[in-house]
């Protein structure tokens, strides 16, 4: 074994745990695989509750599940109001840098009087409960607040990626009917965006209109503010009326209540906006993190994900804060060119627990090599990588140089329909293997399934689906709209028993750790985030001169992982037209979907190879490309 791999077992074994001691993860574990008895015990003992639940789990696969039936509870108190009484009031909860160097810092107080604020202005604005409030910005202090905000009320926060297109937005408006849109005058990641403009254009083309629309001020750039529709953020705020919130009740909501809903990626031509649910997604958010991260009082918490996604629902926003932990949000990403900026918050915020992806490692180790940038980092204790596989090369990097070998990390498998990780190592107790997800977390009813012979694995090197052979509370609750079909979709018969289905395959290694062999559909996670090929291929199709198409991935040195699009089209073209076809192919797909989704690259094809029953030969495509 190389040095620096035994520098990251040693690292992980004498990594302190405090908030979740090892004798405690000892008594979860205990219950082995009488998971009710285990749910029971983790609710009773990690939430708060009003009224206590009257039972673990109800329901049936064609029905739907349901946990903490007969139980309230006050998401709020939960997340933010407990802190209140203790040493963490002052502490700070927030820490915000924005892509233009501002800072800006909230404490446990602060960050309360705000949510509590903007829900009395809500509240005034007419939202109730169950109504849907959507939230297009993006990683802002203010996103975070309104979404706690909601929870307060009951009402459902949909939390939609700010990059995506006036398009793609229309048609979640029509979905999701929210009654209040909150959105930015710009937003300057990546380059200016112009959000209230792209609102405006998205309403445009919706059939359904919301009551208002919030704009909160980013860049104070002169924007078209419809009479009696649209308001600025901060008149609303500082409207006596609206902002005089101490006379809102803290109404408890049931357990089973609908939380949020988080539009992901499926097998399906359009995407789908699943839905969760309070104390099921609560509890797991809290203790996954705390079996993840642990929590010190002198933590410095950074989770690189956008809040739209689950994990930074799930781990920066809602976990790490019913922890009491100081969180760090950035609110643009980190890539080769900006890298200084890395190391520069690092320093300044003494960042000393960190949750990224090997593509933002990647970049780092690029920057350093081929543009030295680079600076010594004397605070990383705990590096966390998700949402693709770490190659050894960048694993082997990031501990000697980033971390001086001073450092553990841990690999963890994340679903976005569980509300966040199912395995990983958990450091300073049990084992790990580098280039594994490990084992799965205590509770999680995760096992491999051999679709061919209808029967779970035990047996190593031997793949198959990974899938959940039980209810699990985080699971999502439903697809909004679509009733029955989250059922048909994920929960799968096999005689008299059920299974519920992630699209992922995985196997067992020669000491039973658990290897990822990547989706088994046609959905990817690059970057961290969850990508559906047939929904960008849609969009492809939809310019006039694309005949069919296939998109593929392929492994890429600065990415990670690359997108390449196939085209045929309708009319063979001079290749002196080839780059205005593939500028307006990326616009199309800029329209349809916006940035997240474009291609590295687009190549043009005489045809597009698929078996006899229609299905694109995506193997074939990837070596064709590999050899290109």
């Amino acid at each position: 074994m190389s040095l620096y791999l035994k520098e990251l077992e040693r690292n992980f074994r004498e990594f302190e745990r405090i908030s979740l001691p090892k004798e405690e993860i000892d008594k979860i574990n205990s219950f082995g695989e009488n998971y009710e008895e285990s749910y029971k015990y983790l609710a009773e003992k990690y939430l708060l509750w009003d009224e206590p639940f009257k039972t673990v789990m109800t329901g049936d696969e064609t029905s739907g599940y349901t946990f903490f039936k007969g139980g309230t509870l006050c998401p709020l108190k939960n997340i933010l109001r407990k802190h209140l009484t203790t040493a963490k009031k002052n502490k700070a909860a927030l820490i915000w840098i924005g892509a233009d160097g501002m800072q800006r810092v909230y404490t446990y107080q602060s960050l309360f009087s705000d949510v509590v604020k903007t829900s009395a202005a809500l509240r005034k604005l007419g939202v109730k409960q169950g109504d849907r409030v959507l939230l297009h910005m993006p990683n802002m202090p203010e996103l975070v607040i309104f979404m706690l905000a909601c929870t307060k009320l009951g009402a459902v926060h949909v939390v939609y990626h700010a990059s995506y297109s006036s398009e793609s937005l229309a048609e979640r408006i029509n979905d999701c009917k929210p009654c209040i849109i909150v959105t930015t005058d710009e937003s300057i990641t990546g380059g200016y965006i112009k959000m209230k403009e792209k609102l405006d254009n998205a309403l445009s083309k919706a059939t359904f209109e919301p009551k208002y629309c919030v704009v909160v001020e980013r860049t104070r750039k002169r924007v078209h503010m419809k009479p009696l529709r649209d308001l600025w953020y901060h008149d609303l705020i500082s409207d006596e009326k609206h902002s005089n919130a101490n006379t809102l009740p803290y109404e408890p909501h049931n357990a089973d209540d609908t939380m949020f809903m988080l539009y992901t990626s499926t097998n399906m031509a359009e995407p789908k906006a699943l839905t969760y649910s309070y104390a099921g997604y609560l509890l797991w958010a809290y203790v996954s993190y705390l079996m993840l991260f642990d929590m010190k009082e002198t933590d410095t918490f950074w989770c690189t994900a956008d809040i739209s996604w689950i994990t930074g629902h799930s781990y920066l926003v809602y976990g790490p804060l019913m922890a009491g932990q100081t969180v760090l949000i950035h609110e643009d990403s980190i890539d080769s060119d900006n890298a200084a900026k890395f190391y520069e918050i690092c320093d300044k915020f003494s960042v000393n627990k960190l949750y990224t992806t090997p593509a933002m490692l990647r970049s780092l180790m690029n920057a350093a090599q081929k543009k030295k940038i680079f600076s010594d980092i004397k605070t990383l204790e705990l590096i966390a990588t998700g949402g693709e596989k770490l190659p050894e090369e960048i694993l082997e990097w990031a501990s000697a140089k980033l971390c001086k070998n001073k450092a553990a990390f841990i690999d963890i498998y994340s679903l976005t329909e569980a509300g966040g990780a199912i395995f990983a190592a958990l450091p300073g107790y049990g084992k790990l293997e580098y280039g594994t997800v490990s084992e799965r977390l205590p509770s999680v009813p995760a096992v491999l399934f051999d679709k061919t012979t209808k029967n779970f694995i035990s047996d190593n090197d031997k793949q198959g689906e990974i899938v959940l052979k039980s209810p699990f509370p985080a699971l999502c609750t439903g697809i909004h709209n679509q009733p029955g079909t989250f059922e048909k979709i994920y929960w799968k018969q096999v005689d008299d028993s059920y299974y519920f289905s992630t699209g992922d395959g995985g196997k067992l290694n020669e000491n039973g750790f658990m290897v990822l062999t990547g989706r088994l559909d046609d959905v990817l996670h690059i970057g961290g985030k969850r990508i559906s090929l047939v929904q960008i291929e849609e969009a492809i199709k939809k310019y006039e001169k694309v005949k069919e198409c296939a998109v593929i991935n392929i492994n890429d040195e600065k990415r990670g992982e690359k997108l390449i699009a196939f085209c045929v089209l309708h009319k063979q073209l001079d290749e002196s037209y080839y780059d205005q076809t593939v500028r307006e192919i990326r616009e199309t797909i800029l329209d349809e979907i916006g940035e997240v989704a474009l291609p590295g690259e687009i190549r043009f094809s005489r045809t597009i190879p698929k078996s006899p029953d229609g299905a694109i030969l995506r193997d074939l495509l990837k070596e064709i490309a590999m050899q290109m």
